[in-house]
């Protein structure tokens, strides 16, 4: 059976722990309850597909199938918060080399701000505001977001923070002039997720 990329990883990060045997159980009824998830959510939109069939419904489906086996609450959600820290843990340095190689710093606030309205909009179920922004700064709020909507309606609400916690471990890393602002995600209990990314400094 060959496994989703997160939930492979998972099972690598159980195995550890847990052995070969249990891992391999796991991760295989994962894989069929993910499958199952896209199955029955077939109609999902492109854009939002781009989510859940990616992430949302991976990262749901071997966290519900690790609290069937008897991982407590706590130990689930760290497994799939594990798997996003490794993720940003491989990809920010490749990222800083770029922007440090090219002298992007000052231009990443507008970049992010570009690349999240096309890529977290509202056809993939995503709703803003936009607070006033001074400088240099991409700044504004998600009060809707399906990622946290999703797990929520699939009695997982608590992985959304492993969602969140994967942006910090990225974002919040990549140049020293570069500052990560965001203060509360609704996926943590907030009102909002109040994104801003500002570029401070004059060095590149």
């Amino acid at each position: 059976m060959k496994l989703h990329r997160l939930i492979r990883a998972v099972r690598d990060l159980l195995e550890e722990d847990l052995g070969r045997e249990r891992a391999d159980r796991i991760a295989r009824e994962a894989q069929r309850r993910y499958e199952a998830l896209c199955a029955e959510n077939a109609a999902d939109p492109k854009a939002l597909r781009a989510h859940t069939f990616r992430r949302i419904y991976p990262a749901a489906a071997v966290y519900l199938t690790m609290r069937e086996e008897g991982i407590g609450q706590e130990r689930a959600v760290w497994y799939v918060r594990e798997y996003f820290q490794r993720v940003s843990a491989r990809a920010v340095p490749h990222i800083q080399r770029i922007i440090r190689a090219l002298g992007l710093a000052p231009r990443i606030p507008k970049l992010f701000l570009s690349i999240s309205r096309k890529s977290f909009g509202e056809d993939a179920g995503f709703s803003y505001e936009f607070p006033e922004s001074r400088g240099n700064e991409a700044r504004f709020n998600i009060v809707r977001c399906p990622y946290y909507e999703t797990c929520l309606r699939y009695g997982c609400p608590e992985i959304t923070r492993a969602f969140c916690d994967g942006d910090d471990a990225g974002y919040g890393n990549l140049h020293p002039d570069l500052f990560w602002g965001r203060t509360k995600t609704i996926g943590r209990g907030g009102d909002c997720c109040d994104f801003l990314l500002a570029y401070r400094g004059n060095r590149d």
